[in-house]
């Protein structure tokens, strides 16, 4: 069975860490660590992670970085896990995420995996907020599309090898500060498909504040739109090929039905 390692950058969020924290300390599967970045906060959230130290398999430091995704690599340069995985201060694992994600990922096929993307409301409540599970497709992540189909991936949701990250040079995304993460799924697109699963294993959970409401920050740093995706944007051709996917299967796609969960 493989070792998972989960990455939770934070700065100040006290509001939402312990969340967080319960999410992955409650796992059924315990076959994981949990590497607690901080940037030096300043509110009460060192005092939380403190709290829970000991507890389960969980290491921390606190000092100040360059953002985000200076903070993500440095908890990754720590990590003895063969999957990775990061999960915000402010998002919640199922109870069951571990177990599925490890025995899912103990396949030698899959080295990416993302499950059904939902949306959590600001006080923990989960809804889904895609009437059909998107199929992203290689060509269109590979030429940076950014909605369904291409690289809209649920971050939260998302888990790879520790081979894809080395060989994709995944720690060149600690210069960015907003898109980090679309053009890491850009990069992996280069080396390896994505598996999909219909299980929920993760969430982001939405509240005011957060770096993902500066769209022109993003925007900017992930790229401009070339004249090929507002052709496919048009067209919807990227969501075309997801929707047909989705409804008649494929290799890439396991659905929840052909799994056996014991809870353990």
């Amino acid at each position: 069975m493989p070792k998972l390692s989960i990455i939770t950058p934070v700065y100040n969020c006290d509001k939402y860490i312990e969340d967080c924290i319960l999410s992955i300390k409650q796992q059924t599967n315990t076959n994981f660590e949990h590497i607690i970045v901080d940037g030096g906060s300043t509110d009460s959230t060192l005092e939380i992670i403190k709290k829970y130290a000991g507890t389960y398999n969980m290491r921390w430091i606190s000092e100040p970085d360059n953002g985000m995704y200076d903070a993500i690599c440095k908890g990754f340069a720590m990590a003895t896990g063969d999957i990775f995985a990061w999960l915000n201060a402010d998002d919640m694992y199922r109870p069951y995420t571990v177990h599925m994600v490890l025995n899912l990922m103990s396949n030698q096929d899959i080295h990416w995996l993302t499950g059904f993307p939902v949306i959590y409301t600001e006080n923990g409540v989960m809804y889904s907020a895609s009437t059909i599970l998107p199929i992203p497709f290689r060509i269109f992540m590979k030429m940076g599309y950014p909605g369904k189909g291409g690289c809209g991936l649920q971050q939260e949701s998302t888990f790879w090898k520790r081979s894809l990250w080395e060989t994709a040079n995944g720690p060149d995304i600690k210069k960015y500060k907003y898109a980090g993460d679309f053009l890491l799924w850009k990069r992996f697109a280069h080396y390896s498909d994505i598996y999909i699963t219909d299980i929920v294993l993760s969430g982001f959970r939405k509240h005011s504040g957060q770096k993902s409401e500066d769209k022109i920050s993003y925007n900017r740093e992930r790229g401009k739109w070339s004249v090929f995706h507002i052709f496919l944007k048009i067209f919807h051709i990227p969501e075309l090929c997801s929707n047909l996917y989705a409804l008649f299967g494929g290799k890439r796609l396991i659905r929840s039905k052909n799994i056996t969960y014991t809870g353990e």
